[in-house]
């Protein structure tokens, strides 16, 4: 069936729908800054500096209005990324409509995993390196290595709610262990936890695995507040078309998307030696 006739809008929904479906970064990410998402532009962020509390007894009971202050990061719009296509006429007739899905699903999967590095390394390039930690060589010191990053956040005044906590496969595989305190505490728990890519709440954190982080061959871990991380994005143009010099049906896309640490007092990250 060609897709000559196809809405343009409803190719995009699909796209967008699968992306966030397949991605870990972009879901754990401040998505409130997105508006009008468009290649090229910046989103100005602005905050605000803290009210001083004064003393109002020592001021013998006398006060007086300070000038607020503000100020502000831009997020830029500033990554591009496309996928282009031909499904022949002959394939198409072969496996139907299903064909076309699913090589949509595998245009989707790749713009989750570029946007996941992406945002992966803006975390780690932005954050604060935890420092004084023992090599994790076990399940008793990956836990201390997460516990380390918890004392971090707490002492920065990070809230506990939000937080959450990404690790690679070299680092999770010590959770994994069959004596460490998360399979302990799960033994007699449901396994719905560890399903996919999460591990549920430990130490105050939501827990996922990726191997989307920068380190893929050493232990790696990484936390930080939802509110920490800023991201934009917007499927900004989807054409399908007819192929002009073969029977074929073409469907082309264009992704554009930003990050920004927003709140690096708010990121920690640890890395192997």
């Amino acid at each position: 069936m060609a897709i000559t006739h196809a809405i343009p809008e409803l190719w995009s929904a699909k796209i967008l729908t699968e992306f966030q479906e397949a991605t870990i970064f972009a879901g754990l990410a401040n998505r409130e800054y997105e508006g009008e998402a468009k290649g090229g532009n910046t989103v100005h962020i602005t905050g605000i500096e803290p009210i001083q509390v004064k003393d109002y007894k020592a001021a013998g009971r006398t006060t007086s209005a300070d000038a607020v202050t503000d100020t502000g990061v831009d997020l830029l719009i500033d990554q591009e990324k496309s996928f282009d296509f031909y499904v022949d006429d002959i394939d198409a007739a072969q496996a139907k409509p299903a064909l076309m899905s699913a090589y949509t699903k595998s245009a989707a999967d790749g713009l989750a995993e570029d946007t996941d590095k992406f945002l992966s390394a803006l975390l780690i390039a932005q954050g604060t390196a935890v420092t004084g930690l023992t090599a994790v060589t076990d399940a008793a010191t990956a836990w201390n290595a997460i516990a380390t990053l918890k004392k971090a956040m707490r002492k920065a005044k990070v809230p506990a709610s939000q937080r959450v906590l990404v690790m690679n496969a070299e680092f999770a595989s010590f959770l994994d262990e069959n004596d460490s305190k998360l399979m302990k505490a799960n033994e007699f728990a449901s396994t719905a936890g560890l399903r996919d890519a999460s591990y549920g709440k430990l130490l105050t954190f939501d827990t996922y695995d990726s191997e989307n982080l920068p380190e893929t061959s050493k232990p790696q871990i990484v936390g930080w507040h939802k509110s920490a991380l800023a991201y934009a994005s917007q499927i900004e143009k989807t054409e399908p078309m007819r192929a002009q010099n073969k029977f074929a049906d073409r469907l082309r896309g264009l992704h554009v998307y930003g990050g920004k640490v927003i709140r690096p007092n708010a990121v920690f990250h640890w890395t192997a030696a």
